[in-house]
């Protein structure tokens, strides 16, 4: 088990740390809610990371390129999750996000079968930066509001909009890997 394999594991651990620290912070611990922002933050840098790590040291292996997006789904779909649970988006919302992963993990599944490799897309790319500054919009936000602080913001329509551009992104992300992976789709019927 090399390095870049061990952060990612490290960041599949992390994703229900995240979920009880932002669940009991919003209860009413800030001091949890600090700590689920330096998972969130832990998590994202570790994204980065193990990937750098794997290319540069020549780490790249089969069971990384399958544990990484897996870890990146777990993790931000914990994140999203907890605001579902904490009552701060709705269902419909999340769906997108699980819809897309799942979408995507299948057809990875399939390409495999048919001994092609499907690589990662822009769009899948940007959904992740959008998804992440969401996860870090929608943490502060709450923060801000456990604070009280007065910035002039409602704080429920900030999370409604981070959230909102994280769907539509990923919504966008579903759509280019059906169209661009649509050689690979239309083997399957």
């Amino acid at each position: 088990m090399n390095l870049a394999i061990q952060i990612t594991l490290f960041r599949i651990i992390l994703a229900p740390f995240f979920v009880y620290c932002f669940m009991k912070g919003m209860a009413g611990s800030i001091q949890l809610l600090w700590l689920s922002l330096l998972i969130a933050t832990i998590s994202e840098i570790s994204d980065a990371l193990d990937g750098i790590l794997a290319r540069r040291l020549n780490l790249v292996t089969d069971i990384g390129k399958v544990l990484d997006p897996l870890a990146d789904s777990l993790a931000r779909m914990s994140a999203f999750l907890a605001f579902l649970g904490a009552g701060l988006v709705p269902v419909w919302m999340i769906l997108v996000f699980f819809y897309r992963d799942s979408f995507v993990s299948t057809l990875r599944t399939v390409a495999a079968s048919q001994n092609l490799m499907l690589g990662a897309r822009n769009s899948g790319k940007i959904k992740a930066i959008v998804q992440a500054v969401c996860i870090f919009g929608v943490i502060l936000s709450c923060m801000a509001q456990a604070y009280t602080l007065d910035l002039g913001i409602n704080y429920a329509y900030a999370i409604h909009g981070f959230m909102m551009i994280a769907v539509l992104v990923t919504a966008y992300s579903l759509w280019d890997y059906i169209w661009g992976n649509r050689q690979i789709l239309s083997r399957m019927f």
